[in-house]
């Protein structure tokens, strides 16, 4: 009794800390989307399985429990990740046998790859029934125990799958299933934590538009430069007035009015994915243009600051107006922080020639 306790706690213990390990990594490479990453996770799996298979083999005298890791990352992860991690076991344990000299023929590495499909298709479809998460993930547990059973029938050179190995197996699955539920629960939580601050340190509090510390973020990224066709820098006109005559609460609704109408005006003209707008301080945006479609740069500033004149701000009884200045990425070779510059600088020519208008970089003639 004493060394069945002892196998199941080792085992156990082997299972909570792969699966610690294998969520941990898949679920902080899941968030970068980059093929790499896939690749990087592929690299780590693969001692995570063959030390499963290495712990259960010393332990219980066969293999069991192969394909946990990959129902784990399969429903708490991705099932993308989660599939290839069924053919990535598989293809394993026919290495790892054929290193032990197990006398492993053809038709028997059929019946494993045939359990290995079993598991992946009974876990596909608990996942898609409309039954509690914890149920769905039972299911799949015994779908995999059932092809167990079938898969240790055909490798007599370690005898098939006993009592004893199977009460070992079951209760280090029950015991580990549990605490990685917990963990795993825990994980989501903090990187939902993470997401949120991110995303408070990316965003203004007023407007809820990006804030001047993710333009310079995205003035390092390659995508920026190359998608980015100008920059604007749009300037709220006698917004120092309105907070000296009606007050600071007018002041903070004036901007929010504004900037919502310059992201709902823009949309309109030129696509949500064509443009991006930051607050740069104060009374200042910042709009980074892709591409206008079937519009030029004046006409597209023009509909904007007629649009300005729908703009109604409490105890305001002047219509909203701006001053802008454009600049083009193509005439400053040294990137998108020289042509915000630009930009600045044709803005305060605008504010001198009376305000309400756009002072606008030439094209450059090879972009024309």
């Amino acid at each position: 009794m004493a060394g069945l306790v002892v196998d199941i706690s080792v085992l156990a213990t082997v299972l909570i800390g792969l699966g610690i390990a294998i969520l941990t990594t898949l679920t902080f490479y899941e968030k970068r989307q980059l093929f790499s990453g896939y690749i990087e996770t592929t690299i780590v799996f693969l001692p995570l399985i063959y030390s499963l298979l290495s712990v259960s083999m010393l332990v219980i005298g066969n293999i069991y429990l192969y394909l946990l890791l990959a129902i784990w990352a399969y429903f708490y992860v991705s099932r993308y990740v989660g599939g290839s991690y069924f053919v990535l076991t598989i293809v394993v344990i026919i290495l790892y046998l054929r290193m032990l000299k197990t006398s492993l023929t053809l038709s028997q590495m059929f019946i494993l790859i045939g359990c290995g499909l079993l598991t992946y298709l009974g876990t596909a479809l608990m996942s898609r029934l409309k039954l509690p998460f914890l149920i769905q993930l039972a299911g799949a547990f015994f779908v995999m125990l059932c092809s167990e059973r079938l898969f240790g029938t055909f490798v007599p050179a370690y005898g098939v799958h006993t009592l004893r190995g199977s009460i070992i197996s079951v209760t280090a699955l029950l015991i580990a299933a549990t605490v990685m539920h917990g963990f795993s629960r825990y994980v989501t939580q903090r990187v939902a934590e993470m997401d949120a601050i991110t995303l408070r340190a990316n965003k203004d509090e007023l407007t809820q538009f990006y804030n001047l510390y993710y333009l310079y973020q995205d003035f390092g990224a390659q995508q920026f430069n190359q998608e980015t066709l100008a920059i604007a820098i749009l300037d709220l006109d006698y917004f120092k007035r309105i907070n000296d005559q009606y007050g600071h609460s007018v002041g903070n609704d004036a901007l929010i009015m504004f900037s919502k109408q310059i992201h709902q005006n823009l949309i309109v003209q030129l696509g949500v994915k064509n443009f991006e707008l930051y607050r740069y301080g104060g009374e200042e945006f910042v709009v980074a243009i892709k591409t206008l479609p079937d519009k030029t740069m004046a006409h597209v500033f023009d509909d904007l600051q007629a649009a300005m004149v729908c703009v109604k701000v409490d105890q305001v009884p002047n219509n909203l107006s701006f001053s802008a200045g454009v600049a083009y990425l193509a005439n400053h070779t040294d990137g998108p922080v020289k042509t915000l510059e630009a930009a600045d600088q044709l803005l305060y020519q605008a504010k001198h020639a009376g305000r309400g208008q756009t002072t606008i970089e030439a094209l450059p003639a090879s972009a024309r």
